[in-house]
């Protein structure tokens, strides 16, 4: 069976934050975490150390799989940390986009899903951000564009497999309700080309509920659990209980197989 998830944006968090964290995220019945934006300070490094100690696996995007640093990341690097909580994942060697490779891990699920039983893959994301209510300067901008590029461009090469791709994309969903005056157009053109010839579904589609909020109100979702034939599209809740603690900007995400 397909194991169930939750992804939150942890904002890099700083120890003491990172405390408070860990009991939300014990409180939490889901068998793998994607913890997005996480980094080399000392709230990830706690965070992965409790995880362990509790027995759980716990998977780094800014480590190889033998737990070196990988490649060209430095101290300031950001990416996706993944706790497994029972559900037997396996971290797949694969080579990264071609930009800002260590924000993305590769993982695979025990169980198959269809004929034969095909392994499910994991693909675990913390894009390239830029602000869509005040404007980004233009590298921060370009940054973006040139990281949608050579994410799309990698995961459409990956080979056949059902995916579940999780994280925080930082792609505007359609149908958000605030005006935000600064989402460019290649955020639309992601998520047309995710959900439409790269197949994968969106169990939120045209529900503009948020995600992430901003200080000053404004909203958009930047987070998803997308899957690929022959996947079911499961069944996502929004839980706001962590940004509404002041322990993230982000809301958490859960998605499980329906039933």
């Amino acid at each position: 069976m397909t194991p169930s998830l939750r992804t939150l944006n942890i904002s890099r968090p700083p120890r003491e934050r990172a405390r408070d964290l860990l009991a939300y995220l014990w409180q939490c019945e889901e068998e793998v975490l994607v913890l997005t934006e996480t980094g080399w300070g000392a709230g990830t490094a706690l965070i992965e150390d409790v995880c362990r100690a509790a027995g759980f696996a716990t998977f780094s995007s800014l480590r190889e799989p033998a737990g070196a640093r990988r490649a060209g990341v430095d101290a300031t690097s950001l990416g996706v940390l993944v706790v497994d909580r029972g559900a037997g994942l396996t971290r797949l060697d694969v080579p990264g986009p071609s930009m800002l490779a260590e924000r993305v891990l590769v993982a695979q699920v025990p169980d198959g899903v269809g004929p034969g039983a095909e392994p499910v893959r994991l693909v675990a994301v913390y894009g390239a951000a830029s602000d869509p209510v005040r404007y980004a300067n233009a590298v921060q901008r370009q940054r973006k564009r040139d990281w949608l590029l050579a994410f799309l461009t990698w995961l459409s090469e990956l080979p056949p497999a059902p995916t579940i791709l999780v994280g925080d994309l930082n792609i505007v969903a359609p149908g958000h309700v605030d005006r935000l005056l600064y989402v460019l157009g290649e955020e639309r053109t992601a998520y047309g080309l995710l959900t439409g010839g790269l197949g994968y579904r969106d169990p939120l589609a045209g529900d503009p509920e948020p995600t992430w909020v901003d200080h000053s109100g404004a909203a958009c979702r930047y987070d998803y659990a997308l899957t690929t034939a022959p996947l079911p599209v499961g069944e996502c809740a929004i839980d706001h209980a962590p940004r509404l603690a002041g322990l993230t900007d982000h809301a958490a995400l859960a998605w499980r197989t329906p039933g």
